[in-house]
């Protein structure tokens, strides 16, 4: 509570500090005779901080200059009949006022000028929409979109107006979805026709069009068991198999419905193999099929070994003068270093093909493969005292002893010491390279689209 309280003193602070700053910035444009600049910065202080009255009694003022400025400048473009000026010159000022007004400074913005802006805007709009009406009924619906668009930015309720910009923006586009249906390009016509229906709802027939679209452009799925070429990946197999059925269930593709075969009425099969005909009558437009051609796990032996190092003892102690001598002991000890590596792989094929004519819509062949390792080491006694080399005898010395007591040697024993020691199992790693595979299927029908091709 009290980090909260001193978080918001410093703001305060800061934002009272800035305040100030605009403040003085204000006065000299002010003096200056720029009034516009210093109301500006006037209402640049209050936004810092609501409380500063100088910058209110400044913005009311300068501001109050500005605004009048702007309504003179409609009234000139008013009376000189130039009434698209003298719209676009009010809302102008009708804009800052608003502005000016967000940090409760009011200004005087005269009634009688929003009856001259009402006459002006009734002229200009009147004006505006003729000649959008024109170009619409000339079928230049990009002209007559930009008419109508400002039209509707000005008065969005002038007269029918917003049916009009529907028209002159969707239609091209209703044109267009129609032309794909009857060209076979049914997913061009589908995400047109949803466009639509987003910006303007039940646009003339986009609905029912949208579902033809769907219906006529989805690609029915029958997903073969996968095959294999060992016995002992038939589980595995099983598993992929309904595996990948509920990644493309899953996919929020428009176009994409797996069929059950159980569910047709009629027999697919000839002799045990699939007749690609009678599936296309029964409708079913692609057949999937896959197999496994390689599959391993291989969980690594844990390999422990012997090492030999030194615990190191540092003492600290005083000569005759007082000086503190630092006294370095190495003790011979043992400790172990471990190593383990868990690997898996796996690889398969797959294809789509169409009922229709036998063609290959999709297909790949794909490998995996992942390992995981382990190399830490342990100690019974005090690691931070541990340190590599190596010793022949632990009761007596030998010329062949080493002592590792540098830098490099001693953090990479360290880095040991504190090493992770979970491994991931080698089934783990063939679960998840499986599943990478499977994705990968799934994501490769998804962005199947045969009007790109």
């Amino acid at each position: 509570m009290k980090k909260i309280l001193l978080l918001l003193t410093v703001i305060l602070l800061v934002g009272g500090c800035a305040s100030k700053r605009y403040t003085k910035k204000a006065v000299k444009f002010e003096q200056a005779g720029l009034y516009e600049d210093a109301a500006e910065y006037y209402y640049q202080a209050i936004k810092k901080k609501d409380s500063n009255v100088d910058a209110k009694l400044g913005l009311r003022k300068n501001g109050q200059l500005t605004l009048d400025k702007k309504l003179s400048e409609f009234t000139l473009s008013y009376k000189q009949a130039d009434y698209k000026k003298a719209v676009y010159n009010y809302l102008n000022a009708e804009k800052y006022n608003t502005k000016v007004k967000s940090v409760n400074v009011d200004l005087d913005f005269p009634e009688y000028y929003k009856e001259y802006y009402e006459e002006a805007k009734g002229d200009y709009l009147n004006k505006k929409y003729a000649d959008g009406l024109d170009k619409l009924n000339r079928e230049d619906f990009t002209a007559a979109l930009t008419v109508f668009t400002e039209i509707k930015t000005i008065d969005a309720n002038y007269k029918d107006v917003q049916n009009l910009y529907i028209t002159a923006k969707y239609e091209p586009m209703y044109r267009d979805a129609n032309q794909y249906l009857e060209t076979g390009l049914y997913r061009s016509a589908y995400y047109t026709l949803e466009s639509i229906i987003n910006g303007a709802g039940t646009y003339k027939q986009s609905v029912s069009l949208k579902d033809e679209a769907q219906e006529k452009g989805t690609i029915t799925i029958l997903v073969n068991d996968f095959s294999y070429t060992n016995y002992q990946y038939n589980k595995i197999a099983q598993k992929v198999t309904n595996d990948i059925k509920g990644h493309l269930n899953s996919l929020k593709n428009p176009f994409i419905r797996l069929i059950d075969p159980s569910t047709l009425d009629v027999n697919i099969f000839e002799n045990g193999q699939m007749n690609m005909q009678t599936a296309n009558l029964a409708g079913i437009k692609a057949v999937l099929s896959g197999k496994i051609t390689k599959l391993s796990a291989h969980n690594g032996k844990l390999v422990k070994k012997d090492k030999k190092g030194y615990l190191k003892e540092v003492t600290v102690s005083k000569n005759a003068k007082g000086e503190e001598v630092k006294k370095v002991k190495y003790i011979k000890t043992n400790y172990f270093e471990y190593a383990q590596e868990n690997r898996a792989s796996y690889e398969m094929n797959f294809n789509m093909v169409s009922t229709e004519d036998n063609s290959i819509m999709v297909s790949d062949i794909i490998g995996h493969s992942d390992s995981d390792k382990i190399h830490y080491a342990t100690y019974s006694g005090d690691n931070k005292k541990l340190i590599p080399g190596y010793w022949k005898y632990k009761n007596r010395d030998s010329e062949k002893d080493n002592v590792d007591d540098n830098k490099s040697d001693v953090n990479r024993l360290h880095k040991l010491l504190k090493a992770d020691k979970k491994i991931k199992s080698s089934s783990t790693l063939l679960n998840k390279i499986i599943d990478d595979a499977n994705n990968k299927i799934a994501n490769k029908i998804n962005k199947y689209n045969p009007e790109a091709n």
